[in-house]
């Protein structure tokens, strides 16, 4: 009968290359622009996901108002305060308040979702010394904080004081969710290097002057709102 010789043990047959040429395993693309992809990519990533963090993090300058002996008056704190709403590594959310010039933390309060508000306070509208005056209030107790804004432009305050009751609400505020990290693969590598080349603002004090302190004490009576102080 007719047979067919074994393969030589230094030559594969063409069955044995075929079969070696389906098990393997696609290449990593290794070029120079495969390469350049890669790392735009995972600085995309790390980009989106800092975005992610900043999306839950507040940060403003403020002073602190304090009730006058008479439990009816707010008068202003002039000193540099910084006002921080962000999640620790347990997943809790922290509100602070630190005097920037000592970095010194002087409040730390836990806030769980519907366990306080954020606002302004209309008695102080018009004020011509401070008019700037917003009021942390828990719903569990009588505790109310009070704050005059020290950033030097008032075009956020609205904006601002929005995204912090949405926060403290455990809500993302509106218009500060990222891309999802999987939309990335959609995306060409041009448009990856160009989003890249046009960088991203890291979180920090906005750059300009603080908001001049109040030339004296603060007289508007804060109301029911003080009350509760």
């Amino acid at each position: 009968d007719r047979r067919v010789p074994p393969p030589s043990l230094s030559t594969p047959s063409t069955a044995t290359t075929h079969l070696r040429a389906y098990d393997q395993t696609p290449a990593a693309d290794t070029s120079t622009g495969g390469a350049a992809k890669m790392d735009a990519m995972a600085q995309l990533q790390q980009a989106f996901a800092a975005s992610r963090e900043q999306t839950n993090n507040v940060e403003i300058r403020c002073g602190k108002m304090r009730l006058d002996g008479n439990g009816t008056t707010m008068r202003p704190d002039t000193r540099k305060g910084k006002l921080m709403i962000f999640k620790s590594e347990d997943g809790l959310l922290h509100l602070t308040w630190t005097d920037r010039a000592q970095s010194l933390m002087e409040d730390d309060f836990i806030i769980f979702p519907g366990d306080a508000t954020y606002k302004y306070v209309e008695q102080a509208r018009g004020n011509v010394k401070n008019s700037r005056v917003y009021a942390l209030k828990f719903t569990s107790s009588d505790n109310s904080q009070f704050y005059w804004l020290q950033e030097p432009s008032a075009d956020k305050d609205a904006e601002t004081c929005a995204k912090i009751n949405a926060l403290i609400n455990g809500e993302t505020p509106a218009g500060d969710a990222p891309a999802a990290a999987g939309d990335l693969g959609q995306l060409d590598q041009t448009q990856l290097l160009a989003m890249l080349t046009q960088g991203r603002q890291r979180p920090g004090d906005p750059a300009g002057a603080d908001a001049a302190a109040p030339a004296g004490a603060a007289e508007e009576a804060a109301g029911g709102d003080a009350a509760q102080a």
